[in-house]
């Protein structure tokens, strides 16, 4: 058995190799695109692609009551999860790809990481205004239309929530609503007091004085 004469590869040239092998197998890059295209097509298909019908019976509400309207939106959910996935993995693929082609790759590395570390800031920053516009547009809502707080404890509850007032063990439904339509900017519900003497005051006020009487008559 004869060896080879071919020297040993030094540390550092498999790495390399693997390297040129990527850089010379476009199949990465075709595969990347078509994970592309596939994720794009799910996303459209999710929210582009519906029957005018249904958008008609939706509008006019013909379908209120169905189970047609629950079953597409989980499947538009499970579609939108699927097509980020296929997204993200068609730009790795791409980012395989191209990156034996970069010469010096700590500041592509520093750069990407900046971009990720602004992407979590507008995230914060997008989470805090998303909930003081959605606090200012229930204000402006409840300001305009009246709505029966009492009757609607679950709802109340849940804009409760919203603005964070807790819910105290010894709190009635009076005290809690109170304080809901406090944060919304709301006059409080008037007590059982409050009433009788208001209607007192009125009955008062409707009441015409009695003219006195003539001595001539």
């Amino acid at each position: 058995m004869f060896r080879s004469c071919e020297p040993a590869p030094e540390n550092g040239a498999r790495p390399a190799r693997n390297l040129k092998l990527m850089d010379d197998s476009p199949e990465l890059l075709v595969i990347g695109l078509t994970c592309n295209l596939v994720g794009l097509f799910l996303l459209a298909n999710s929210i582009v692609f519906r029957s005018p019908r249904k958008l008609i019976a939706e509008f006019f509400n013909v379908d209120k009551g169905s189970m047609r309207p629950l079953r597409d939106y989980v499947l538009n959910k499970i579609q939108v999860v699927i097509g980020f996935l296929f997204l993200t993995s068609g730009f790795l693929l791409q980012a395989l790809w191209a990156w034996p082609k970069i010469e010096r790759p700590t500041p592509v590395l520093l750069i990407c990481g900046g971009l990720l570390a602004l992407a979590a800031c507008v995230y914060f920053v997008g989470n805090l205004y998303s909930r003081r516009a959605f606090k200012r547009h229930l204000r402006d809502f409840f300001q305009t239309f009246p709505f029966p707080f009492e009757r609607n404890l679950e709802i109340t509850k849940q804009i409760g929530k919203a603005f964070g007032i807790e819910e105290g063990a010894e709190d009635s439904v009076e005290v809690y609503v109170g304080k809901v339509k406090r944060a919304l900017g709301l006059p409080p519900a008037p007590t059982p007091s409050q009433e009788g003497s208001a209607r007192s005051r009125r009955l008062r006020e409707m009441a015409a004085p009695v003219p006195p009487v003539s001595e001539h008559l």
